[in-house]
């Protein structure tokens, strides 16, 4: 009755409201007056040369349109719900992460599911999800624009470490401000820039630290601190392998911040996509 009803509405017309609606004049009229009787108002005012909208009509007309949208869009959502995902999925990742652990977790969702496409995008800079098609991006720490959903997948650290060798050259701080008389490597991704942060037994702390080398990305910052450059800030899982086999050594442990989450980022939808939907869903399990 409301197809009928927006029909007639934008038409103006029950014989082009039947046309849009493969069916006859009689019938859209009955559904018409069958939605008249229903709320006990007259919708449409007709003579033999047009039909046009009461003043009621005209109010309920936009809460019917906005209605049928909805409808339509559920209808979607329930009818993708049974379908395998399918088509192409754009993925934005941080560079070191999307090389470390992404890309294997991808080639699964791809062996899983052979009708998605993935584009990775792999870089350390804040993709635009909107202006570049992005479908989903991985994002760590904090999360500040309020438009898009965010998924939390798992979570890591922020960790400081240094080589050995300059550990035993240089000292090993132990408290945050002694960073202040030593070489810092500076990965100038983070938006905290050369603020680095602690936890302490007095609260949150931060230091400005210096240092001679910096660079956009993790794995070169990494490089840095294993040829003994300095100290380095960087998430857990660029030197996690490192530490274990001792080729860099913590820092300052007693002060790591708090674990930092991860998450999948996508732009706010009242029915997400099913190919979205089973990429967050499996990425939550594998990188857990």
């Amino acid at each position: 009755m409301m197809n009928a009803y927006v029909a007639v509405a934008e038409t103006k017309s029950f014989t082009s409201a039947a046309n849009r609606l493969g069916t006859s004049p009689q019938l859209v009229s009955k559904y018409v007056r069958t939605l008249e009787d229903q709320l006990g108002a007259q919708m449409f005012i007709r003579s033999t040369r047009n039909v046009r909208l009461t003043e009621t009509g005209a109010a309920f007309l936009d809460k019917c349109t906005q209605l049928l949208e909805d409808f339509n869009e559920l209808t979607a959502a329930v009818r993708n719900d049974h379908r395998a995902p399918q088509g192409k999925l754009t993925v934005a990742a941080p560079a070191t992460y999307g090389e470390l652990y992404l890309a294997d977790a991808i080639a699964d969702f791809a062996l899983t599911f052979p009708q998605v496409q993935i584009d990775l995008r792999l870089s350390d800079r804040y993709a635009n999800l909107m202006d570049e098609g992005i479908d989903v991006a991985i994002r760590i720490g904090d999360l500040e624009d309020s438009s898009f959903v965010a998924t939390r997948i798992s979570e890591t650290r922020l960790t400081y470490s240094a080589s050995p060798q300059y550990i035993m050259t240089q000292g090993n701080p132990e408290k945050p401000s002694d960073l202040l008389s030593h070489d810092c490597i500076i990965d100038s991704n983070y938006r905290f820039g050369t603020g680095w942060r602690f936890a302490g037994p007095d609260g949150p702390e931060r230091i400005d630290v210096k240092g001679r080398l910096r660079a956009n990305s993790a794995s070169a910052a990494r490089r840095f601190a294993l040829k003994d450059a300095g100290i380095l800030l960087s998430p857990e899982y660029v030197v996690a392998d490192d530490l274990e086999a001792g080729r860099l050594m913590p820092v300052l442990k007693p002060f790591w911040p708090e674990s930092l989450g991860l998450f999948a980022v996508y732009l706010e939808n009242r029915h997400l996509s099913t190919k979205v939907r089973v990429f967050v869903d499996f990425m939550r399990s594998a990188l857990r």
